[in-house]
C-alpha cells in the first residue's frame, strides 16, 4: 500500500505541474489573440472554403452564415453532401437569395473507396476549386468570428515557410448533462493541453473544426487522397506537410463548436474514439494518465487511509483543478456563462480515466453511424453489422 500511495502522490504532483505549466501555456495564447494579427497582402490571397456537411442540425443554418459574413472579400464557399437525400444540403442553396454576392457551391458526390467519408467529400469539392492561393477546411457544426479568415490569411501569408495553419476551439454544450460534459472535456482537457503542447515542442499536426493550407503545400503532399483511409485525417494532414518541409502552426482565431450529446453514451463513445485516435496517432498520449488529478487523489486517500498529508494534497489538487478550469472557462475561452459547471470538471475527470483504461482494450470506434477498426497504421476499415 506504500508504494501504491508513493505513486499516486507522485501522479497528484505531477498533476498539479500541469495543471500550472497549461494555464500559463493559455494565458500566453490569450495574449495572442488579443493580439492584432499580420496584416492581409495587398493583393489578397484567393481563398476556398471547403464545408463536408452532413445531417440538418438545428444550428447550422446559423453557423453557415457565420462564414458567409467574413470579412474577407476573395472567398469562395464550397458545401459538400454524400447524396441529394442529406437535408443539409438545403441551408446553402437557400442563403444563396440572401447572399448574392457571395459565390455559393453545393457539390453532390463523393469520392468512391475512401474509407473516411468526410475526406471523399472534401476530394469532390476540391476537384470544383480553381487555382485558389489557400484551401481552408471548416467542419460542419464549426461558428467563427467575423475576422476570422483576415486572421488565417495575415498569418498563413506572413511566413514563406508555413503551410498550414489549424484553429483551436471552444465548446458551448447544447443543453444536456451529456453536452455539458463534452463541452468541458473540450475546454478543460483538449484545449489547455493543445496551448501547452504547442509551447513546449513544435507544431506537426493539424485541428480538425478548421484547418487553412496552402495549395502549394497540398499539391505536395498529394491532395486530400494520401489522407482518404485515415481516422485521424486531421493529424495526418498536417503530418505530411511538416514531412514535407512545411512550417506547422496555430492560428489566433479561436473558433466556436456546440456539443450535441443527448446521452452519456453518446459522451462516452465521442471520448472513446478521441482516446483510440491518440494512441494510434501518438502513443506517447498514454502518459496523460499521470494528469488524471482527481483520479490519483482519490488512489492516495484509499492507499494512505485519509492521513492529513493524502487529505491535503487532495484539496490542493482540486483547487489547483477548478482554478485551472476556471481560467480557461472565463479569461482564455471567454465563456463565462459556463462557470456554472466548473463544478462538474473533477467528476468529468473520473469519467475521462475510465474511457482512458477502456481505450487500451480494443480498436473498434463509432463514429457518424458506423463501426470502425483502426488498424495498426491508423487508417480504418469498417466492420460488417
Amino acid at each position: 500500500m506504500k508504494l501504491l500511495a508513493d505513486v499516486a502522490a507522485s501522479c497528484v504532483a505531477i498533476s498539479i505541474g500541469y495543471y500550472i505549466a497549461a494555464s500559463l501555456a493559455a494565458l500566453r495564447f490569450a495574449i495572442r489573440v488579443s493580439s492584432p494579427a499580420p496584416p492581409v497582402p495587398e493583393a489578397a490571397p484567393r481563398v476556398a472554403i471547403l464545408k463536408p456537411l452532413r445531417g440538418l442540425t438545428e444550428d447550422l443554418r446559423n453557423k453557415i452564415i457565420s462564414y458567409l459574413e467574413l470579412d474577407y472579400a476573395s472567398v469562395e464557399y464550397y458545401f459538400g453532401v454524400s447524396d441529394n437525400r442529406d437535408r443539409a444540403a438545403e441551408v446553402p442553396t437557400s442563403l444563396r437569395d440572401s447572399y448574392p454576392h457571395k459565390q455559393i457551391t453545393l457539390v453532390v458526390g463523393a469520392e468512391p473507396g475512401c474509407s473516411n467519408r468526410k475526406v471523399a467529400k472534401l476530394i469532390a469539392m476540391a476537384e470544383q476549386v480553381p487555382d485558389t492561393d489557400i484551401i481552408v477546411i471548416g467542419d460542419a457544426d464549426i461558428a467563427v468570428d467575423r475576422d476570422h479568415l483576415r486572421r488565417l490569411v495575415g498569418e498563413l501569408a506572413a511566413d514563406p515557410k508555413k503551410g498550414v495553419i489549424s484553429c483551436m476551439y471552444r465548446a458551448r454544450p447544447s443543453g444536456s448533462l451529456a453536452s455539458r460534459l463534452e463541452a468541458l472535456s473540450v475546454n478543460t482537457d483538449f484545449t489547455p493541453m493543445v496551448m501547452l503542447s504547442a509551447a513546449v515542442e513544435p507544431v506537426r499536426y493539424a485541428l480538425g473544426a478548421t484547418i487553412a493550407i496552402k495549395r502549394a503545400a497540398l499539391e505536395q503532399i498529394g491532395g486530400f487522397h494520401a489522407i482518404k483511409d485515415y481516422l485521424a485525417d486531421d493529424f495526418h494532414l498536417g503530418k505530411l506537410a511538416a514531412d514535407h518541409n512545411w512550417d506547422i502552426g496555430l492560428s489566433s482565431s479561436i473558433v466556436t463548436t456546440v456539443a450535441h450529446e443527448q446521452t452519456f453514451g453518446d459522451f462516452w463513445n465521442h471520448q472513446l474514439r478521441w482516446a483510440r485516435t491518440y494512441r494510434t496517432t501518438r502513443p506517447l498520449s498514454l502518459a496523460t494518465i499521470t494528469t488524471h488529478g482527481p483520479f490519483w487523489g482519490l488512489i492516495l486517500l484509499l492507499a494512505s487511509r485519509g492521513s492529513y498529508f493524502a487529505v491535503a494534497l487532495f484539496l490542493l489538487l482540486i483547487a489547483a483543478r477548478l482554478a485551472m478550469s476556471t481560467l480557461m472557462l472565463r479569461n482564455v475561452l471567454r465563456l463565462p456563462e459556463l462557470m456554472r459547471d466548473v463544478w462538474l470538471v473533477p467528476l468529468k475527470d473520473l469519467c475521462m480515466t475510465g474511457i482512458w483504461f477502456t481505450s487500451l482494450f480494443g480498436n473498434q470506434v463509432e463514429w457518424a453511424g458506423r463501426r470502425l477498426e483502426i488498424l495498426a497504421n491508423g487508417t480504418i476499415r469498417e466492420v460488417d453489422g
